[in-house]
């Protein structure tokens, strides 16, 4: 409830108290799936120091890395974490406790510069709501799905948007989820919140 608008200019150093909260609650085993490389690289060149001191390894997808070898790498090591982006949305397969937390950094929405969403804006009336929002709604969908992938498989999911709590259509992600019920939980409650889930 506490995070900026992501257009606001408080949006990143937010982010990165949230991350830092969310990894160290979680103990590693956390994919944040992000929208834009830049605020990826950004928010892993600060937050990769600070998890080490915690004793918590961090991966990037950057420029010239293998998917495949990220994942191989994740899958490999139940303590460590990845930054990544749209590659990583969906196909993605980790179970067990190799994967217990996904953090939606931004809701999925395309620029405004984006071709395909200015030519609906431009042809179809209301384009946003028929195209853009159903569409981001099942990317969320299908970014949540990367928790649960059998039957004895529990996660967290962590929306660092405000949006699902402060726009109407915020409710359109949250009923989308596998699990209806959700909380609210201020950035420095986050790292008590998920250990206890995690214990619990």
């Amino acid at each position: 409830p506490d995070m900026p608008d992501p257009r606001s200019p408080a949006y990143l150093g937010a982010l990165e108290e949230l991350l830092f909260h969310t990894h160290v609650g979680m103990g590693g085993s956390t994919l944040t799936l992000f929208t834009n490389r830049r605020e990826m690289e950004a928010m892993y060149s600060v937050l990769k120091p600070r998890l080490a001191a915690e004793g918590l390894s961090l991966a990037c997808q950057t420029r010239g890395t293998s998917a495949k070898r990220l994942r191989e790498r994740f899958i490999e090591d139940e303590t460590s974490s990845l930054l990544a982006l749209r590659t990583f949305w969906e196909g993605f397969d980790a179970g067990g406790d190799t994967l217990r937390c996904v953090v939606i950094a931004k809701l999925p929405f395309p620029l405004p510069t984006d071709p395909l969403a200015t030519e609906r804006e431009l042809r179809i009336q209301g384009a946003w709501g028929k195209f853009t929002l159903p569409e981001a709604v099942l990317t969320v969908k299908q970014a949540a799905g990367r928790l649960i992938r059998s039957s004895t498989d529990r996660g967290c999911l962590v929306i660092a948007d405000s949006r699902v709590l402060s726009k109407r259509y915020g409710s359109r992600f949250l009923k989308s989820l596998p699990k209806v019920e959700h909380d609210a939980v201020p950035i420095g409650d986050v790292a008590d919140y998920l250990a206890s889930w995690r214990e619990g």
